[in-house]
């Protein structure tokens, strides 16, 4: 994997709307030049769903459907699979929306400010500690909110007016949120380049 993985470096910006994924296409283009790649249902037809009988080499388009992470798992080993997420921005930070990096992903992130790509783990980007306060807060918003919900006042025009929390992660800070000019880069390129494939 690791030739596949400098390869990656190379790739140019592409969008990667949900109806029109160009990043997502140039990733899985390089896959198959070294992966059989097969989409969840023939996975699930041909092989139970069952990663111990998909064959090293193969990989899964979105296993776990399209709207959740990953893009891909490929089987690199016996008894070892990586999960693969592709981002794609116009500015220099992905957007994670309602999900953090899910550890163990390695995420293919390219921009179109500068037209590169880079590489790196989730838990090259977000800490442990930064997990645990992150879920203490969902937590004790989601507590609060069900106290709120117990005091609500009767639907006086039957509107059905009500709250919700939507969870959405956002970096902030000059020079913090720049993957490609960080100063982490490298390192983090280089945890992916020289894991033990």
């Amino acid at each position: 994997m690791k030739k596949f993985w400098q390869k990656v470096l190379l790739l140019p910006y592409k969008s990667n709307s949900q109806d029109n994924p160009l990043h997502e296409n140039q990733v899985r283009e390089l896959l198959e030049e070294d992966y059989v790649i097969i989409t969840k249902q023939e996975f699930e037809d041909e092989y139970d769903a069952d990663y111990d009988k998909l064959p090293v080499g193969y990989g899964v388009y979105q296993p776990n459907g399209d709207q959740q992470s990953p893009d891909f798992r490929v089987k690199h080993e016996e008894g070892e699979t990586q999960d693969i997420e592709c981002k794609s921005s116009k500015q220099t930070f992905p957007t994670y929306n309602g999900g953090l990096p899910k550890k163990g992903v390695i995420y293919i992130f390219c921009t179109k400010k500068y037209n590169e790509t880079t590489i790196y783990f989730a838990e090259d980007v977000v800490s442990d500690a930064d997990r645990e306060w992150l879920d203490e807060t969902v937590v004790l918003l989601n507590e609060l909110l069900t106290e709120q919900q117990k005091k609500k006042p009767i639907d006086e025009f039957n509107r059905g007016f009500d709250f919700y929390i939507r969870n959405m992660y956002t970096q902030a800070g000059r020079g913090k949120k720049d993957y490609f000019k960080h100063s982490q880069r490298k390192s983090c390129e280089s945890n992916v380049l020289n894991y033990n494939w």
